[in-house]
């Protein structure tokens, strides 16, 4: 259960995109280590791009060692999200990855969700049937760091190569998978990093994206440069190109900061712990207290939720707080106030305006 201390004093919250109440609000760079949310998992073999090619959200002709990494998900048959993905490909140094022809078998380190480790390698091993694929955890030898803020000063000593830029957007900083005991001592928790990232608008895991539940583009992918709808075909391709094809994404996950509590003696007393197996209530703050979303992350005053974009959008124009809670605690509630990040395309929230009843009803 999330106490909310730092919530304690007016004032501490965080407002907007602007700073950090923890470290990485102090300017410099701050570096983290992410193995307690994410870990690595190795995927190599002579067939290996046009296997990948087939089953990720992105475009695998990308993954060249040397080059940046690239951000994907695997989906369902559906189109739902399963599990996302950042991909390096590495060089195969050791002489029985050579292939036939005497070139390094393809090779590519996988930084996934640590508690759906096993989950992920069962799928890809799945889909290996008509291919010569390994899959292995490369946890023991391979750490998942990140470096956020004003840029990569606090590892100088670390070759560039090694600390590529994160794919989804500039200010999430750089997102590198390295040898273990080779990177600088972390100066940030997970948590303030967590911070950042929802400070940003971004989600990521399969806790904070529901697993098996979602269409990705809910979660802002298709801007963050995990889905391509330029590489043709692969599984679930086809219901995301649809709802990409019409335009309309009628929710998406935003960031939003918390307020007072509402109908409790203080913070402490809400139910804000998105990890447990009831995910709480976004309402519409007037009496009606109709649900329009749900709450995925909270972490230092600030969260993430996925919310019906028409009455977010209304709520941010008039300047009105929603609620959190649950109905049936008998808790109370907590006044949450989203925003819109910078970096969102200019039409989200505003694709209903140009259909009509029948054309919304298609694509609800």
């Amino acid at each position: 259960m999330l106490t909310l201390r730092l919530l304690r004093q007016r004032g501490s919250l965080v407002v907007g995109a602007r700073a950090l109440s923890t470290a990485a609000g102090s300017g410099g760079t701050q570096i983290v280590n992410l193995d307690d949310q994410r870990t690595v998992v190795k995927v190599q073999g002579e067939t290996l791009l046009p296997y990948l090619q087939k089953i990720i959200s992105n475009d695998a002709s990308q993954l060249v060692p040397g080059a940046p990494p690239i951000y994907a998900c695997v989906l369902t048959p559906q189109g739902r999200f399963l599990h996302d993905m950042f991909l390096h490909a590495v060089e195969g140094k050791r002489s029985r990855t050579q292939s036939a022809d005497g070139r390094p078998v393809p090779s590519v380190l996988v930084d996934c969700d640590a508690q759906q480790r096993r989950a992920l390698m069962d799928l890809l091993q799945r889909y290996s049937l008509h291919h010569k694929i390994d899959v292995t955890s490369a946890s023991k030898h391979y750490s998942v760091f990140a470096a956020f803020g004003s840029g990569l000063a606090g590892a100088a000593t670390v070759p560039e190569r090694d600390w590529p830029k994160d794919p989804r957007l500039p200010a999430l900083g750089r997102r590198a998978v390295l040898p273990r005991g080779s990177a600088p001592a972390p100066t940030a928790s997970w948590r303030d990093y967590q911070q950042w990232r929802i400070m940003q608008g971004v989600a990521e895991g399969d806790t904070e994206i529901p697993s098996g539940e979602v269409n990705p583009l809910e979660f802002n992918l298709d801007r963050l440069n995990g889905v391509s709808f330029a590489k043709g075909c692969y599984v679930g391709q086809e219901f995301v190109q649809r709802v990409h094809a019409r335009g309309v994404v009628r929710k998406r996950i935003m960031p939003f900061r918390l307020g007072e509590a509402r109908g409790a003696g203080c913070l402490a007393a809400v139910p804000l712990d998105p990890r447990s197996s009831h995910v709480f209530d976004v309402f519409d703050a007037d009496e009606s207290l109709r649900p329009i979303g749900r709450v995925r992350a909270v972490q230092g005053g600030v969260g993430l939720a996925k919310l019906r974009l028409k009455e977010a959008m209304a709520a941010i124009q008039e300047g009105k707080p929603l609620l959190i809670g649950d109905l049936e605690a008998g808790t109370g509630y907590a006044t949450i106030t989203p925003w819109r990040p910078d970096w969102w395309d200019p039409a989200w929230g505003y694709e209903e305006a140009g259909f009509g009843e029948e054309e919304q009803r298609k694509v609800a």
